[in-house]
């Protein structure tokens, strides 16, 4: 998150008028709402992982495991042959072939079901926390927009905007932002041709079309609820030698999370290409080799790079504004667009040297300067305050 940078986006303030993109009357362009379903928030999450995330590579996956499979068998099979059919195949390679089909089921059967359950239990999370998905809908000639009364969300016609439609839904997505996301049933047909005009500022392989949304014009009743409690705000620029602590903690906590998967990698990499002659010790020279080009690619160059990079970043890449509700914690981001994390993601909040450390959704970290906190302990007990909520 502290990568996000603030950027000024100018933006248009008059919605299509009258007689522009299908003649959508101007009543029904100001008060028209939309909402998201758990089924329709799981649909929205599963779609993003087949088109960027993990389930992108789910069927080469499938069928690269399935071939190193049937080759080691292949060459256990052989051997058996050549030896004159005594006794069993090769009981190491039996086990090698089934080893490698590891990765095809973990991708094929245990990812999907996991983040299905994943974002099953983020949306019910943050219903419970009093947040809501229903949100009035305006659409400009330059950006989408969702305005609820606990979050808002902003697509703006840019280079890092996505835009996907497919039956049920149209979705814009950007790096850092949340979501929008506008289930096909919420949509009238000319709400959707105005969406798909606004989107045509995109670049081409900007937008993703996979089927034409269905509308469905059905009338969502506006929310309830009460604005969160607005509890501390600071808008604050890391120091250079700050921002590198930041950006180096970041790079050495992914490294961490990683470390279990290429350890995996480097173990069962150095058995099978170990000289077939030699025995499991000649396994562990290759397998420190394979740690150390692991180690190198994922730690050393990316801080290096960092150490390169940071002297040339300017005070507007470095600002942020903290927000602290009763809610959840907001942070505005560089292009103007805020994010948050509802308080029930809040796993862990540290006191460590120069840093308040809020650690969120079991692996991303907030960084705030303590000098940017007028009374620590102030501050302590309002995030106590809204953690026991």
């Amino acid at each position: 998150m502290q990568e996000e940078l603030f950027e000024s986006v100018e933006k248009s303030k008059a919605p299509f008028s009258e007689g522009e993109g299908q003649d959508l009357p101007q009543k029904e362009q100001k008060d028209w709402y939309v909402d998201l379903t758990r089924e329709e928030f799981i649909a929205f999450r599963m779609l993003l992982a087949r088109l960027q995330g993990p389930l992108r590579l789910r069927i080469p996956t499938m069928i690269m495991a399935a071939l190193c499979c049937v080759g080691v068998a292949a060459l256990a099979v052989v051997d058996w042959l050549e030896a004159g059919k005594q006794g069993w195949p090769d009981p190491t390679l039996l086990v090698t072939a089934a080893l490698v089909l590891l990765p095809g089921f973990y991708t094929w059967f245990y990812v999907p079901a996991k983040m299905k359950k994943t974002a099953g239990q983020h949306y019910d999370r943050s219903v419970r926390s009093g947040m809501s998905y229903c949100g009035r809908l305006e659409i400009y000639p330059d950006r989408v927009d969702k305005v609820g009364v606990s979050a808002s969300t902003s697509a703006v016609m840019d280079q890092g905007t996505l835009f996907i439609e497919t039956a049920d839904m149209m979705v814009f997505t950007a790096a850092g932002t949340p979501a929008l996301v506008l289930p096909g049933r919420c949509l009238t047909a000319a709400q959707a041709a105005q969406i798909r005009q606004t989107a045509d500022r995109l670049p081409p392989h900007n937008r993703r079309f996979i089927a034409r949304v269905r509308t469905g014009a059905e009338v969502v009743a506006p929310p309830v609820e009460e604005k969160p409690e607005e509890l501390w705000v600071s808008t604050f620029t890391y120091t250079p030698e700050e921002y590198a602590t930041v950006l180096k903690g970041v790079l050495i906590q992914h490294f961490w999370r990683m470390a279990p998967l290429l350890m995996g990698t480097a173990l069962v990499g150095s058995y099978l290409f170990r000289p077939m002659e030699g025995d499991l010790t000649s396994c562990i020279p290759l397998f420190l080799v394979m740690c150390g080009i692991f180690l190198l690619f994922n730690l050393i160059l990316p801080l290096a790079r960092v150490k390169r990079q940071v002297p040339y970043t300017t005070a507007h890449d470095r600002t942020m504004q903290v927000r602290l509700d009763t809610m959840a914690l907001r942070l505005k981001l560089p292009k103007g667009a805020e994010n948050w994390v509802l308080w029930c993601d809040v796993d862990h909040v540290y006191d460590k040297d120069d840093f308040v450390e809020v650690v969120h959704n079991k692996k991303a970290t907030l960084h705030i300067p303590k000098r940017c906190i007028e009374d620590l302990e102030a501050f302590d007990a309002i995030v106590t305050r809204c953690r026991q909520k």
